[in-house]
């Protein structure tokens, strides 16, 4: 009894100290966001989530987009701070950061990779999944995930679709059930300062980071602590993982030219340096660096696959390029043969008008005069002869 008793302490003991070890990991976590340096992207994102707003600023929502097509804000960075107002308590901001998460969706190319990478779905199901949610918020959670599940323009994201087929399996919630309407879109053009094409479909994203210099990365992560090591080293993951889902894909062709294809691989390819990086400088976390040299190997074979897959894709085409030329070259050389085929009756008949011609007028007579003085000619022979043998008995007699 002693042992069971003890060992049901030591179970009790066990379970409350992880979870102490997660509520201090928690308001560790809460304290480092505090204390952090606020980025333009997360200041302009505080101001359209104020919790004094009674409507969504669209006019500062839009303004947001199109500094986000225009590469002044880092959509990584948008995405970010969006999670972080949708994991707080306040109903209102919740609210608000769902219309900017949506907008932000609708009108750029860089947010639906951003939202697939940063685990934004994961935090969305969290926010229905708790008992504390405002039934509003629920139900405009559950309706992003809907449209985004359902959008074939979201298909190469699988994360989307799966996602929503979870919350499908699993049943909505009868709170969720009573929002019939889906949310009102609204178009660039109303309200940014640079007009912009409305949004026709779910836009293929992309990275964002088009810098070569790495200059368009938010951080410079070989100065970050060891926290923020970990964020990189997941969004690395996540990023490997959605080009690898890409490429095992039994779409025919592969999508290698799509959009969100290039900007995963940018994306791995630009975090060789850094994953290697952390490798070369951490020394006393054995658990990040297994991780990074996890990551490194796995970028590497990714990178490789997608280089492989390009260059079948073109040796097919050249294949496809040498046949049609083949093929077009068959076609004209009997083009070519076709009037060959057809002169010689048509030069003959022109040959033959033409000794007609020439032949008409003199052969015909000197055939026909010959046959005429040939014919003339036994007559006046026969008279001749004649003649003679008459006079030959006149004379004799």
């Amino acid at each position: 009894m002693d042992k069971l008793k003890l060992a049901e302490l030591g179970e009790r003991l066990k379970a409350g100290g992880a979870k102490m070890g997660r509520i201090v990991s928690g308001k560790v976590k809460e304290m480092k966001e505090i204390l952090q340096t606020p980025t333009p992207e997360s200041t302009m994102v505080d101001e359209a989530t104020l919790e004094t707003l009674e409507e969504p600023n669209w006019g500062m929502n839009l303004r947001i987009c199109t500094m986000i097509n225009s590469e002044e804000f880092s959509g990584s960075e948008i995405v970010r701070a969006i999670k972080k107002k949708l994991s707080g308590k306040s109903v209102v901001s919740q609210r608000l950061s769902l219309d900017l998460l949506e907008d932000c969706t609708l009108n750029c190319e860089k947010v639906a990779s951003e939202v697939a990478s940063e685990k934004v779905l994961e935090e969305m199901v969290r926010l229905i999944d708790d008992p504390q949610t405002d039934n509003g918020n629920r139900v405009r959670a559950t309706q992003l995930i809907r449209a985004w599940g359902e959008s074939e323009d979201l298909a190469y994201l699988p994360v989307f679709r799966q996602t929503y087929m979870s919350l499908k399996e699993r049943g909505t919630p009868p709170s969720v059930q009573e929002g019939n309407s889906l949310p009102v879109q609204y178009a660039v053009e109303s309200f940014g300062q640079q007009p912009l094409s409305p949004p026709d479909r779910y836009p293929l994203p992309d990275s964002g980071l088009h810098d070569a210099d790495g200059s368009a990365f938010p951080f410079n992560y070989q100065s970050l602590p060891g926290e923020e090591k970990k964020e990189f080293l997941v969004i690395t993951r996540n990023s490997v993982e959605l080009l690898s889902t890409i490429l095992n894909s039994e779409t025919e062709p592969k999508p290698l030219k799509e959009d969100l294809t290039l900007s995963m691989l940018e994306r791995c390819k630009e975090s060789q340096p850094v994953i290697k990086g952390i490798i070369e400088r951490t020394t006393d976390d054995e658990g990040m660096l297994f991780e990074a040299l996890y990551l490194h190997d796995e970028l590497e074979r990714i990178i490789s696959k997608y280089e492989e897959l390009e260059c079948s894709e073109k040796s097919e085409e050249r294949q496809q390029l040498e046949n049609s030329d083949s093929t077009k070259q068959e076609e004209e050389s009997e083009f070519a043969r076709k009037p060959g085929e057809t002169l010689p009756p048509k030069f003959d008949t022109e040959l033959e008008r033409l000794e007609d011609a020439n032949g008409g007028g003199k052969q015909p007579d000197n055939f026909n005069g010959v046959s005429s003085s040939s014919q003339l000619g036994s007559p006046k022979e026969t008279k001749i002869v004649d003649s003679q043998q008459g006079g030959v008995p006149g004379s004799s007699i």
